[in-house]
């Protein structure tokens, strides 16, 4: 019986996380691009889509740095004012076939950052894969999506902080490589994304990565089943759950008790059990320290849930 589980376990797994043969490939060639013209600022149930796309497609996602308008790449900073479409979203986007609780996995296949980012009141050239800090400091890139979410079921939640159903989660593992998953509130999913970083350490401590404008190279794919209430990370190192609440703390154990939950559901452990190998394995992090939401996640490494790199 436990054999059998874990075969079971293995095999959604690698599904899950798009992970063996016959896995699509990632390249641009042909693929549509959804421009960020079409953009939101507030995750607002009953949102029209800004664009549909097939079960299983690869699409180019443009993704607006955080402050479209009010940084530019000469150096220019203007203080935003009230009705300035800060952190906007490229989207929504709904995604054919996937139905209110459904598990909407997002891969993200690639992610392209433009050639300027800022920080802390300062422009960087984003040159070769790295940032220039100055004549004699250049900071490899590790692109990143500071925002990405699905539409409510109902009320709303602006797109500068994250909730249950994503947002601006500033989790620095939301990169190239990293499946993202969700349960769906509402048909389609209702997808937005943006707030691009070049580069971001854990914590979000500045307020800021470097903000960038990039493209990300993203399928969208129906899960069977239901991993979590919130959303969880696939990689093909770790799995790791995500938390966000105005008390860190809360965040901390939101992440804590959805891996435990998670681990236990998948591989036929008590959650008594699930929860010692946690508190063996997991390795708690912080995402960000600086929205009205913080944000924590706990990771697990995958070889317990079956996956082999």
């Amino acid at each position: 019986m436990k054999r059998r589980v874990f075969v079971e376990q293995c095999a959604f797994w690698a599904a899950a996380a798009g992970i063996g043969p016959g896995a699509p490939a990632t390249a641009k060639t042909g693929v549509r691009r959804l421009s960020s013209d079409r953009s939101f600022t507030i995750y607002r149930a009953g949102l029209n889509p800004a664009y549909t796309v097939a079960p299983g497609e690869i699409v180019l996602v443009e993704c607006q740095h955080g402050m479209p308008g009010l940084v530019t790449r000469d150096g220019k900073f203007t203080k935003p004012k009230e009705g300035d479409r800060i952190n906007p979203g490229t989207g929504p986007i709904f995604v054919e076939g996937i139905e209110a609780g459904d598990a909407l996995a997002i891969d993200l296949l690639d992610i392209q950052t433009g050639n300027w980012g800022y920080s802390g009141g300062r422009i960087f050239d984003l040159v070769g894969g790295y940032a220039i800090i100055d004549k004699s400091l250049k900071l490899p890139l590790r692109p990143m999506l500071g925002q990405i979410g699905i539409i409510p079921a109902a009320g709303e939640m602006d797109t500068r902080t994250p909730a249950d159903t994503g947002g601006n989660m500033d989790c620095n593992e939301v990169r190239a490589g990293s499946t993202l998953v969700f349960t769906a509130q509402v048909k389609g999913g209702m997808v937005g994304m943006g707030d691009a970083h070049a580069l971001q350490g854990d914590g979000e401590i500045g307020g800021q990565g470097i903000e960038c404008d990039a493209e990300a190279l993203v399928r969208f794919r129906r899960l069977p089943g239901k991993l979590s209430d919130r959303p969880v990370i696939l990689r093909p190192e770790f799995v790791a759950t995500l938390g966000a609440h105005k008390d860190l703390n809360e965040a901390a154990w939101q992440a804590t008790d959805d891996m435990a939950r998670l681990l236990a559901a998948t591989t036929g452990r008590t959650e008594k059990d699930a929860r010692m190998l946690v508190n063996l394995l997991g390795n708690l992090k912080i995402n960000q320290i600086v929205d009205p939401a913080k944000g924590a996640r706990m990771e697990m490494p995958a070889w317990v849930f079956g996956i082999k790199a």
